[in-house]
């Protein structure tokens, strides 16, 4: 189960998302739509940790995941899977970050390993 409660997350004082609360239940299909710029990418990267947020909680299982610490949030993650949009890829990384994007978080291999 993931409960979001009075998710509040802005850009330069420009509120993007405004007190959101909603839950998603396991074994359940949902959907998340709106018009382009509506905020539907910030909320999920809010949900699973990639975008800090002003106001609210992010609740996985019983456990609050916005207040975990670095360490936490990482085990926590390896029972997620996350896609984007037509399977878009991380914007603010380059290619080759993307790709090794998955043995960064979840690895103990070299730099020169993984390249």
């Amino acid at each position: 189960m993931i409960e979001v409660k009075n998710l509040t997350k802005s850009f330069n004082g420009k509120v993007v998302l405004d007190n959101i609360s909603t839950s998603f239940e396991k074994g359940k299909i949902n959907l998340i739509i709106g018009q382009s710029g509506s905020g539907k990418t910030v909320f999920l990267k809010c949900l699973v940790g990639l975008l800090p947020f002003e106001k609210g909680e992010v609740i996985f299982n019983g456990v609050v995941f916005n207040r975990l610490d670095f360490e936490e949030k990482q085990k926590m993650r390896q029972q997620m899977g996350m896609l984007f949009q037509g399977s878009a890829l991380f914007d603010y990384l380059t290619v080759e970050e993307n790709v090794r994007f998955p043995l960064d978080m979840f690895s103990t291999m070299s730099m020169e390993e993984k390249k």
